[in-house]
């Protein structure tokens, strides 16, 4: 088998290498040819979709900001933390779109995560929304009051 090639799990091409008998003596083995165990094929085939990983960090960072108005931290500074969760959000909903396209070339890994980032960027941008209409109309209504003396 010495010079044909092998397919690796991810589909590239590796030239299958042997230890070189003439140069060394009959015992001894080239660290090189060492065959791989099945727990380190799979320790680096584990979490190859990082977007889905990183997306899904920024989905779970946009709902922690508006999490933070049950702690009523948020309540200090409202502006700070809904523009927090609305950023955490818009970063969240492409990288997701990315992760799901390339959790297609690789076998589906990391489709589901990048689906729930998804869904969950547009529900807090949506959330967030409400927040600022809710603001928005809460400003006006008292302006209406205070004009209508």
């Amino acid at each position: 088998m010495n010079g044909a090639s092998a397919h690796t799990r991810d589909g590239q091409k590796r030239a299958n290498q042997a230890p070189h008998e003439g140069t060394r003596g009959a015992g001894t083995r080239d660290a090189g040819a060492q065959d791989a165990s099945p727990q380190d094929t799979e320790r680096t085939l584990a979490g190859r979709n990082r977007t889905a990983k990183v997306s899904g960090f920024f989905a779970l960072g946009g709902v922690a900001f508006l999490g933070n108005f049950a702690t009523g931290i948020a309540w200090i500074n409202p502006g700070v933390f809904i523009t927090l969760a609305a950023l955490s959000a818009l970063i969240a909903i492409p990288t997701g779109h990315v992760a799901r396209f390339r959790g297609r070339r690789l076998a589906g890994e990391g489709r589901g995560l990048a689906l729930a980032s998804i869904l969950t960027g547009w529900l807090v941008l949506l959330v967030c929304a409400l927040a600022i209409l809710a603001f928005v109309g809460l400003i006006a209504g008292l302006a209406i009051l205070s004009d209508g003396s």
